[in-house]
């Protein structure tokens, strides 16, 4: 059995972050009858299933976790962690801070499961290493090493040949393409556009029509700003139809035109 767990050296932290990390672990336990202790605890805590499965109680409901998933009991809860198949190998880190409420409301965290693909344990081994650290470095740096890894934990797996990865790849390689619309872009991945709808929607939060909006214009904000091009070269290298059409959408989504962006009248940025 390997518990490895690091806390942070003093109760309070001494920079005042919306986010502090006040421990983490690395946690290997091969025994048949394990158990942490059971107790109710005023912080954030978030366990990455690596290997076995754990199981976490929530009063009378519970929650297996499992490989490459994560889980969180929240502010208030009390944690009983249990072996339910061993090996069990897992992850975990705490997170208290000023800003927590808001941190939990904003990455909408609750009790339940959710897939996360493999474990950053090389995001957690730098967090262990920053939590020795006992200086405000240490805390920034610490801090930064928990935010990055809820975000992991959220952005989900990273799947190269995924449904998701193959229309991204699609999108971008036929972006000036004026025509390029997901249905057809459906028909070559050998999909029903409803399904394709639904993977994207749930991957980036667009529908794919708003996707490859947002790839066009993000790539005419760059055009507009490091380049010489004139409009109607932009639209053709972004897929607009013609320079009319671009200052069209342009100006919806930004309130300006692309003539006030370019000279700095318009959009900051």
């Amino acid at each position: 059995m390997i518990i490895n767990p690091v806390f942070r050296y003093q109760p309070k932290p001494v920079m005042p972050m919306p986010l502090n990390v006040r421990s983490c672990g690395h946690y290997y336990i091969a025994e048949k009858h394990w158990q942490d202790r059971f107790l109710k605890k005023n912080f954030l805590q978030l366990f990455w299933g690596i290997r076995g499965i754990a199981r976490l109680r929530f009063g009378n409901r519970e929650v297996l976790l499992k490989p490459e998933h994560v889980c969180f009991y929240l502010p208030g809860d009390r944690h009983e962690v249990t072996l339910a198949e061993a090996p069990l190998e897992y992850c975990w880190l705490t997170i208290d801070g000023d800003g927590l409420e808001y941190l939990i409301n904003s990455f909408q965290i609750t009790r339940e499961l959710r897939k996360a693909g493999p474990c950053p344990v090389e995001l957690f081994e730098s967090l262990s290493i920053h939590l020795h650290d006992y200086s405000a470095q240490g805390e920034y740096l610490a801090s930064a090493d928990g935010y990055n890894i809820l975000c992991r934990a959220f952005a989900g797996e990273n799947v190269e040949n995924s449904l998701t990865e193959r229309f991204k790849s699609i999108a971008a390689e036929q972006l000036d393409n004026p025509d390029l619309h997901p249905s057809k872009i459906a028909k070559m991945l050998n999909v029903h556009p409803t399904t394709l709808n639904r993977n994207i929607s749930a991957a980036t939060g667009m529908t794919p029509v708003e996707y490859i909006t947002a790839l066009r214009m993000q790539l005419v904000l760059s055009l507009i700003r490091t380049s010489g091009k004139s409009f109607k070269e932009i639209a053709l290298e972004t897929g607009f139809a013609n320079a009319n059409y671009l200052a069209k959408v342009f100006r919806k989504k930004f309130g300006c035109s692309p003539s006030e962006f370019r000279n700095g009248t318009g959009l900051e940025g």
